[in-house]
């Protein structure tokens, strides 16, 4: 049977305001992956973290860690999405930030929110932005699983926890984009 895991990228605070309602609503457990020094920060922060970081065309909307603290207690769980949004294969020589990024951030949200942090999902998402040395790091760093934004199956006994592919959607894509990979499209057995 098709069994779908339901998750969220970068922080954005309309995920809380838009999709938690619904989530909570019909007991769909999902997680919130985040970028934990971009959740309640200053507007320049927003600002950089939208624009240059990760391209959006405007400045979006950061979550708060009341929000989440929220999301929580109606099921979601939040995980890391590192603390900046860096890409893993461009940090994994350089040890203290790969410390920064993927150790301070699960701290971050132990602290913040009082409950484990076992999953983590590399920024970007795509094979190329992840390598061997930074998922064995966080693998090292004490989280139980590793997520990806490429397209692919997970397969029993095959995939790596600490290269786990989810197919990746925008909110402005057409329905039967969704519904060709809801299906089962591109899968492979």
């Amino acid at each position: 049977e098709n069994i779908f895991h339901i998750s969220f990228d970068d922080g954005f605070r309309n995920i809380i305001k838009n999709a938690l309602p619904i989530l909570s609503k019909y007991q769909i457990p999902s997680t919130f992956f985040v970028p934990t020094s971009i959740i309640g920060a200053e507007y320049n922060t927003v600002r950089d973290y939208c624009l240059k970081t990760t391209n959006y065309p405007d400045v979006i909307e950061m979550a708060t860690w009341d929000d989440l603290k929220m999301a929580t207690s109606c099921g979601m769980s939040v995980a890391s999405h590192t603390r900046t949004h860096q890409r893993f294969s461009e940090i994994s020589n350089d040890l203290s930030r790969l410390e920064e990024e993927v150790v301070g951030s699960k701290e971050d949200i132990e602290r913040k929110l009082g409950l484990p942090c076992r999953h983590i999902s590399w920024p970007f998402g795509s094979v190329r932005d992840a390598d061997e040395a930074s998922l064995e790091f966080v693998r090292k760093a004490g989280y139980a699983s590793c997520f990806g934004a490429y397209r692919g199956s997970v397969k029993p006994t095959q995939t790596s926890p600490f290269s786990i592919p989810r197919h990746h959607f925008e909110p402005q894509w057409p329905h039967s984009h969704f519904s060709y990979f809801a299906k089962g499209g591109n899968e492979q057995s």
